[in-house]
């Protein structure tokens, strides 16, 4: 099923639907990952604030263990000093079993105590045969320690088969200055410490600051007789590292990988089961609510359907054809519009509306069924669809009148398409109808082109069109655009009514007025307000060119309204003139009951006097609209104004309705006025609307008063006015431009 764009329209708010859940639920989920890393994030904050207590709690340890060793070194060797001169003085001389003596006295002293030496002023050993030879990092921080006077580059030595650092303490001895007392510690408590200190998740490291990325001791497994190496993004992922004074060391902690990972990954799955949760809610909730508004949507579409499409053919119906035909020549005015301002020529007229009009259908409605002609018009329907070209938009008018757009068919092309469309209807035939009778149609065809302003004005043209098909013999098309008289007539009242559609609304028109000169004494002059309308190139169009296609195809309404407001405007503008005035009024005007209401509103707006006020009625409309022409008459004679019966004796039953309508003047019709000085029969017929004026206390107006024996007649005859060209020519009075000048 296909729908108009304001039903597609509908299905938007969905679409929009489904598209903010979406959204939501994509916001949502960045919210809950932005949520679990902000709390790793906090969380990884706080270890690191326990990281430096650690640290710091590590570094005092240190330092008072160091510092301790040191104190009972020097108290070891002011209690062994006797043992000690001893084997200085015996140097290479010294046997394992005094040495040994000594090494035992001060392993049981001192904890972890790997051996000794004494060290010389050249910073050998002594005791060399015994200890062996110094590694060289032992040898290296042995050459510091007595170049500098004092150990203040401790760091861990290692062997193949063993690990240790060593104290170096100035020699207690009396020949000892300048000398050390070394002595190798193995660094189990320095590895107790840091594990002492390790909270969980967390790892230790004591690391060389000489060689960075080295590591000395670690919480960590591995093997202690190798020291690791740690290079590059590792080296980095440290998160505080603290340099330990008089050592070649720097105390470094982080975080263990595994629970930084295992961190992220639990709040990251935390955040998934929340999104996942919420979005099931909103999910649940989004499709309760989208059944309830597919449902409301069936509805609306169902109803929508039934507004805007035929229900026997499927097709668009009067409504929806008009909202589409009216777009597409909207577009192509505009189309039209930018070419003329961009200074370019759009030579290609496309675009084609065809009037389809079954000849005779009613026949086989009365003879046969109404059933069977619905089963035609469904089956006709079926054959056009399939037979028009893609982007054709065919519509159902009325019983048995189609309409098809075709937005993009050269009008070229139109008339042999239209055959084509002719031929096809006659081929239609239906199993429930036996008769071999063909079914034929009227086909009216127009372009729209530049011409065309409304769908009214196609309506109308095709019409026009299609009555002629009929009237040539039926069973053929008739294009609009051709030589054809009527349709020459047609296209003029409709180039009239485009012309004041534009003069309306870019302002166009302009006020003539005319006096209606006094043909007695003691009565005052007034005058009649005439319409005129320039055309676009600026040329004045007289009425007769313009008034009655107004009136026809009801544009008159508006164009007295704008009389009559003008005219309110230009008395306002112009108070030196006292003079009354006249104003016509159509038929299709006094018989709006609204009309009574809006001219009230203008004598308010502008403080126009009622009196200063005649507004003047033809025969015929007050005829035609006599109760709503009394109506308008009694409620505006109640307000002060007065009113003339224009083109008085043209109709045929003047003197009998002159008794119901309450008028003061009488205008003459013009056509017994303009000869009666050398047609006697005018002249008599002029007296007896005189004598029938007086009779009734009504005064009157001759018309067409074109000379001055015409005048004199009528002054003979008592007529009370007189208007025409020898009296006085119409002169303008008023135009939209003067407007911004008063």
């Amino acid at each position: 099923m296909n729908y108009s764009p304001l039903q597609q329209q509908k299905n938007k708010p969905l679409k929009t639907s489904t598209a903010v859940v979406i959204l939501t639920s994509f916001v949502i989920l960045i919210l809950l990952v932005s949520q679990a890393f902000s709390a790793n994030k906090i969380h990884h904050s706080y270890q690191e604030s326990l990281m430096n207590s650690v640290t710091d709690s590590i570094l005092s340890d240190y330092q008072e263990y160091f510092t301790l060793l040191r104190l009972e070194i020097d108290l070891f060797q002011q209690k062994q000093l006797n043992a000690i001169e001893a084997l200085e003085n015996k140097a290479d001389k010294v046997s394992k079993e005094e040495y040994m003596q000594v090494l035992t006295s001060l392993k049981n002293d001192i904890d972890n105590t790997r051996l000794f030496a004494l060290i010389d002023q050249k910073g050998l050993g002594s005791l060399k045969h015994i200890t062996g030879g110094f590694l060289p990092d032992c040898e290296n921080e042995i050459a510091t320690t007595v170049a500098e006077g004092v150990q203040n580059k401790l760091f861990l030595h290692r062997s193949k088969s063993s690990i240790h650092f060593d104290l170096l303490q100035p020699l207690a001895t009396s020949s000892g200055e300048g000398s050390f007392f070394f002595v190798a510690f193995n660094p189990d408590i320095l590895t107790n410490i840091l594990k002492k200190y390790q909270l969980p998740h967390q790892q230790l490291f004591l690391m060389r600051s000489d060689l960075p990325g080295e590591i000395e001791l670690t919480t960590e497994k591995y093997d202690s007789k190798y020291n690791e190496l740690i290079l590059g993004e590792e080296l980095k992922a440290f998160n505080l590292v603290k340099a330990i004074p008089n050592t070649r060391w720097q105390l470094a902690i982080r975080l263990s990988p595994k629970y930084s990972n295992d961190l992220y990954r639990e709040g990251l799955i935390k955040a998934l089961l929340i999104w996942a949760l919420l979005t099931l809610f909103i999910y649940i909730f989004y499709r309760q609510r989208k059944r309830i508004l597919q449902k409301q949507l069936q509805v609306e579409q169902a109803l929508a359907y039934v507004d805007n499409y035929d229900q026997l053919t499927g097709l668009a119906n009067r409504v929806n054809f008009d909202r589409q035909l009216t777009e597409h020549i909207e577009a192509n005015q505009l189309l039209a519009h930018n070419s003329i301002n961009a200074n370019t020529v759009v030579n290609k007229q496309t675009g084609v509306v065809m009037h389809i009009d079954l000849d005779k259908f009613q026949v086989i409605n009365n003879s046969v069924s109404y059933a069977i002609g619905d089963r035609f018009l469904h089956q006709i329907s079926i054959n056009l669809r399939a037979f028009l070209p893609a982007g054709a938009i065919m519509s159902r008018l009325g019983n048995d009148e189609f309409a098809v757009l075709f937005p993009e068919l050269l009008f070229t092309e139109a008339k042999g398409f239209a055959h084509k469309i002719r031929l096809e209807v006659q081929k239609v035939r239906i199993p429930e109808y036996q008769q071999d009778t063909n079914i034929t149609a009227s086909i009216g065809v127009i372009t729209l082109d530049n011409s065309i302003f409304d769908a009214q004005q196609v309506y109308s043209s095709l019409g026009q069109a299609v009555s002629l098909a009929k009237e040539k013999g039926r069973n053929r098309v008739q294009v609009y655009q051709s030589d054809d008289e009527q349709l020459v007539l047609h296209a003029k009242e409709m180039e009239a009514v485009h012309d004041i559609a534009d003069a309306l609304k870019v302002n166009r028109l302009l006020l003539y007025r005319q006096k209606i000169k006094s043909l007695k004494p003691n009565q005052h002059s007034h005058y009649e307000v005439l319409v005129r309308m320039k055309n676009p190139q600026g040329i004045l169009v007289p009425p007769n060119h313009f008034i009655p296609a107004a009136e026809k195809y009801g544009l008159i309404r508006q164009i007295d309204q704008w009389v009559i407001e003008h005219t309110f405007k230009m008395i306002t503008l112009t108070p030196e003139d006292t003079s009354r005035y006249s104003i016509n009024l159509s038929g299709v005007t006094i018989a709006d009951r609204d009309i009574y209401s809006q001219v009230i509103k203008l004598f308010e707006q502008y403080q126009v006097s009622a009196q200063r006020i005649c507004f003047e009625i033809t025969e015929t409309s007050a005829i035609s609209h006599i109760d709503s022409a009394l109506y308008f008459i009694n409620k505006m004679k109640a307000f002060g104004c007065s009113f003339s019966l224009d083109d008085f004796g043209s109709g045929l039953s003047s003197f009998s309705y002159l008794q119901k309508l309450p008028v003061e003047i009488i205008k003459i019709d013009g056509a017994f006025v303009q000869d009666m000085d050398t047609n006697d029969i005018n002249r008599v017929f002029v007296e007896n609307i005189k004598r029938t004026a007086d009779a009734m206390n009504k005064k009157t107006v001759a018309e067409f008063v074109e000379n001055s024996a015409i005048e004199e007649m009528l002054v003979d005859i008592g007529i009370d006015y007189g208007q025409g060209y020898h009296i006085h020519k119409p002169e303008p009075w008023y135009e939209v431009r003067k407007e911004s000048t008063n």
